[in-house]
């Protein structure tokens, strides 16, 4: 299954931010992104002035996924949203490049 995550913090709970000043932060702060045996990170996207990242995973389940970002809970919000691969499904229905 397919989840979109939105992860969102604040100047406060930055990981790059020490003492006011940006920084290029801890090498730990991004591991995720590799994701682990039950999450396969397929993208990740970020919006720093916004502090928001918007990443695309593949998992079997979503409580693989709330496990994998459960290190962000302590800096702001997560969304988590299963979603639907419309492409992949028009091409199981027998009906791609047919119009």
């Amino acid at each position: 299954m397919i989840f979109h995550v939105i992860g969102e913090h604040d100047h406060t709970t930055c990981g790059r931010v020490e003492n006011g000043v940006v920084t290029k932060g801890k090498p730990e702060t991004l591991a995720w992104v590799e994701g682990n045996d039950d999450v396969t990170v397929l993208g990740v996207w970020g919006y720093p002035v916004s502090h928001r990242v918007f990443a695309v995973v593949e998992a079997n389940t979503f409580e693989a996924v709330t496990e994998l970002f459960e290190f962000h809970l302590g800096k702001g919000p997560v969304e988590v949203l299963p979603v639907h691969d419309i492409v992949q499904a028009r091409k199981d229905s027998g009906f791609w490049g047919e119009r």
